[in-house]
């Protein structure tokens, strides 16, 4: 019983594994640029929500803003799983910016996929989100990975369209694995696994014969 307990539990957390974002402080909860590099003008940083007044961190206490400046970037190269094989992520992240006009100041993400020698083999991008009326705007979406992609660069880009400041905010992303159909399965067997194990240890004890 022990043995299947482990394999049950072995086979759940495989395929929760492929739930789990593979951005480090993808929401800026650390509260600094941890696991991120700045690019473009702006100098891109963390915000509090001191930087534009009612603008506040969707979830938390922090969040990404643009700075100051025409365009700046921020990047996180990851380690994509199951090399060789069919893959999808899933990329999802929460824009906000300050209501300026129509455009204003906004966001979108791009993916560049590399080889295992770093060479970049592709890039695909979100458009562009412009939530410039006081709210939170999410975006979710699939991209199917290249074969022979080994890692990916996950780029927040702030995009200025009006004025000095760089008032495009991102919060909250998450780069995901979507499971495929082996991780379905696996889920469905440690499922099964424990299921019997449950059954097993509700079954009353059987009492011994005695004699007349």
């Amino acid at each position: 019983m022990r043995l299947k307990l482990v394999f049950a539990a072995a086979c759940l957390a495989l395929s929760a594994s492929s739930h789990a974002t593979l951005l480090k402080n993808g929401g800026a909860e650390l509260g600094t640029l941890e696991g991120w590099t700045a690019g473009g003008v702006s100098s891109p940083g963390i915000d509090d929500g001191s930087f534009d007044e009612g603008i506040n961190p969707r979830t938390g206490s922090f969040m990404f803003y643009g700075g100051r400046g025409s365009f700046g970037s921020l990047t996180q190269s990851v380690l994509l799983p199951n090399y060789g094989q069919s893959r999808q992520v899933r990329v999802s992240f929460w824009e906000q910016g300050l209501d300026q006009d129509i455009p204003s100041d906004q966001g979108y993400v791009s993916l560049t996929w590399r080889d295992i020698d770093g060479g970049v083999l592709g890039s695909v991008q979100t458009p562009g989100i412009d939530s410039h009326d006081g709210i939170w705007t999410n975006w979710n979406g699939l991209f199917a990975v290249p074969a022979s992609a080994f890692t990916v660069d996950y780029t927040m880009h702030f995009v200025r369209n009006v004025g000095r400041d760089l008032d495009a905010f991102f919060d909250e992303n998450e780069l995901t694995m979507v499971p495929e159909p082996g991780s379905i399965a696996m889920l469905a067997l440690g499922a099964l696994a424990l299921a019997g194990v449950q059954r097993r240890s509700r079954r009353p004890a059987l009492r011994p014969l005695t004699a007349a």
